[in-house]
């Protein structure tokens, strides 16, 4: 029986399909087909397909005239035999436990889709960094899982529109007939929205289990500028279709906050000028209008931050949005370093480590260097490892075996509340734990 039949598009992929296959077939759930659709590549990429297909004949290699994902991924769904759907890209890394842990969990749960966290990055996974667009926890229950027939508040909200992050029942999407829009650019936003709002019962993994790889101009998401106001079109079909299957009213709060979402995002990452003066005025003069955002309030909303832009933009020209992005850009662009806190832990103090982001890699980094302290364990959420040290679930961490708690985490708010929930359900006092701005 085929548990999971993985389907990954592919075009033009020859510098990175090496290794999304091996992190494909590397997976601990084995009864799995591989579906790769050619979709019309002049590089080596079918070359490196057929050699797999040589050594594991799990992979099934189909071929397209060159046209899109969405093309590529329907006819995935034509040909595959397996309980579920896992959509892939052939230039993303997998943890090996992706889809033995989505599946378990699906099962568990009877889900009609899984969502799972992970991770961006840009070229290494050393580099790799945390981000809400995957899993947005404050927006579900707690568990593995929840009812969804009545819909949450942000059903649409609650991870971000791309396939790659998820798992669905094969029947659930049949029975639906929910398909990818066959277009060049967002192709899955549909697909993933209509899953979100029809799907009865949700999993939810929270583990890092998928690397998204950023900036790769070959990608479909590195073709913003080409045609900038594209979402638009697709934000209709999805409020049409909402309201052709009568559940318009019932999530209309939810695609309002997407379509604002999809507004500022595009007009952040465009890169054209021509293109970015161009979506700014469909924006500011149609779109706003036409998604009922205009005159709307920050209630609204389950971001405030997106209420703020929409502000910002409404009451801007251009060139001071242009002259805002460019100092946000500055912002963000520069390189922050940490430092651990030398000063408040003594030296060979045992210590345990809370935070497996940027700050808690870079403060393993200096104290492995200079051998300063004895780190007994390493805590978080979400990450599992780090240059081959073990990350621990807190509740699995003894507490009381050590001399500090130092506490990794670069947003003064976060950590406060770190420190309290570590003080509350495991009795630390407080005198025991560290933590102060890391920032250098």
């Amino acid at each position: 029986m085929i548990k999971v039949s993985v389907i990954m598009p592919v075009y033009n992929s020859e510098k990175h399909l090496k290794t999304a296959l091996e992190s494909i077939l590397k997976q601990t759930l084995k009864e799995i087909e591989i579906i790769c659709i050619d979709d019309g590549s002049t590089d080596a990429s079918v070359q490196i397909l057929q050699e797999y297909q040589k050594r594991d004949d799990r992979i099934i290699i189909a071929k397209q005239n060159h046209s899109n994902a969405g093309t590529a991924r329907n006819y995935g769904m034509e040909i595959a035999t397996g309980k579920y759907y896992s959509f892939l890209d052939s230039d993303d890394y997998f943890v090996p436990q992706m889809l033995e842990k989505a599946y378990l969990n699906a099962e568990d749960q009877q889900a009609d889709l899984v969502i799972f966290d992970g991770e961006y990055f840009v070229d290494e996974l050393r580099s790799a960094y945390d981000s809400a667009d995957f899993l947005a926890e404050t927006l579900i229950p707690d568990g593995a899982g929840f009812d969804n027939k009545k819909k949450l508040p942000y059903i649409m909200n609650i991870s971000n529109p791309a396939p790659w992050n998820k798992l669905f029942l094969s029947k659930f999407i049949k029975k639906n007939q929910i398909k990818f829009q066959e277009c060049r650019r967002g192709n899955d936003l549909f697909f993933v929205e209509m899953a979100l709002v029809l799907a009865e019962k949700i999993g939810v993994v929270k583990e890092n289990l998928v690397y998204y790889r950023t900036g790769n101009g070959m990608s479909l998401q590195g073709t913003v500028s080409e045609s900038p106001d594209y979402f638009i079109s697709i934000l209709s079909d999805i409020r049409a279709e909402l309201k052709k299957r009568k559940m318009f009213d019932e999530v209309e709060k939810s695609f309002k906050s997407l379509c604002l979402d999809n507004c500022i995002y595009n007009l952040d990452n465009v890169a054209s000028p021509s293109s970015l003066e161009k979506l700014y005025g469909v924006i500011k003069e149609y779109a706003f209008k036409e998604f009922e955002i205009l005159d709307s309030f920050e209630k609204d909303y389950y971001n405030p931050y997106l209420y703020q832009e929409y502000l910002f933009v409404k009451e801007h020209s251009l060139l001071e949005y242009c002259m805002e992005r460019y100092r946000k850009k500055c912002k963000r662009n520069t390189v922050k370093k940490y430092l651990f806190p030398f000063e408040k832990v003594g030296k060979d103090s045992r210590i345990i480590l809370y935070g497996g982001g940027r700050v808690g890699r870079s403060f393993y980094d200096q104290i492995r260097k200079n051998r300063y302290c004895i780190l007994e364990s390493w805590a978080d959420k979400k990450v599992k490892e780090y240059d081959s040290f073990p990350l621990m679930f807190p509740e699995q961490v003894n507490w009381h075996k050590s001399d500090y708690i130092v506490v990794a985490i670069e947003k003064r708010h976060v950590a406060a509340e770190i420190i309290n929930n570590i003080h509350e359900a495991y009795a630390v006092p407080y005198e025991k734990i560290i933590w102060e701005d890391p920032v250098l």
